[in-house]
């Protein structure tokens, strides 16, 4: 496609960007999701399929894929279509993966999360981010979590999200028969009557599960379970932020499968 040159705030696109920034149903109905800062949208250009730039005069297009569209805006278009308090003056509008779970292939060994009603976008943002450095091989979201392709749960993942495969948009019930299918042994976590994480053996395929910040996993989760898990800690805390007890817990189960040896 032809470039383009916009200076002005009501011109269609820039409309269209300004709702795929800050609506839901925009991003469902087309599919699509908003991408902002130079490290962001150069960590996925090569990973997921862009449909155009956004950028301003000052920004290089040259390290970019010349068969992209590219789209230079005034920096005060720019500025009303960010997102971010300090903007970078760039951004790319990208195409959402939409992974189904009948697709999806289980690997020997590996190690799953489930994430089970996560409701703070900077929560999630960290856990895939997390999930990706700590050997996770794909990560499961409930119908009820948080927007994935949300501007703050995009921004928290540091490009993260382009890096490994996310299902997303199914029942609990759906994903514990799929890995019961599929022999892989259930872990969640849990506050109560649990097994002490440290001294569980995570040996085989695994999926562990992280609940909601309130309310932890579902009762239908926590009969479901081969196992219920907890991290020890100090009497009186009532519980641990959802993403640093999820990197607590998949540092354990990866350090258990020799992934820090390598």
């Amino acid at each position: 496609m032809e470039d383009k040159n916009i200076t002005s705030i009501t011109n269609p696109i820039i409309k269209n960007v300004k709702e795929l920034q800050s609506k839901k149903s925009t991003r469902q109905k087309e599919s699509l999701f908003v991408v902002e800062g130079t490290r962001a949208v150069h960590d996925l250009a090569n990973t997921m399929e862009i449909l155009y730039f956004i950028a301003t005069q000052n920004i290089d297009k040259s390290d970019y894929n010349p068969k992209t569209q590219w789209i230079t805006v005034s920096d005060n278009v720019y500025t009303h279509i960010s997102d971010t308090k300090t903007p970078q003056g760039l951004m790319a509008i990208v195409k959402q993966r939409n992974k189904s779970l009948n697709d999806f292939t289980i690997k020997q060994n590996g190690t799953y999360l489930i994430l089970e009603g996560i409701k703070d976008p900077g929560n999630l943002g960290t856990i895939v981010r997390t999930a990706y450095g700590l050997f996770v091989d794909a990560i499961f979201l409930t119908k009820d979590c948080v927007e994935l392709y949300s501007p703050k749960v995009v921004r928290a993942t540091m490009g993260a999200i382009s890096k490994i495969d996310i299902i997303r948009n199914y029942e609990m019930t759906s994903y514990v028969d799929f890995f019961r299918e599929n022999k892989v042994k259930i872990y969640a976590t849990d506050l109560y009557q649990s097994n002490n994480l440290y001294t569980t053996k995570f040996d085989g395929s695994s999926a562990i599960v992280i609940g909601n910040e309130a309310t932890g996993i579902s009762e239908y989760t926590r009969a479901q379970a081969d196992s219920t898990i907890k991290i020890p800690t100090r009497d009186n805390l009532e519980s641990l932020n959802a993403a640093i007890a999820t990197s607590i817990v998949l540092y354990e189960v990866a350090r258990q499968k020799n992934f820090m040896n390598n």
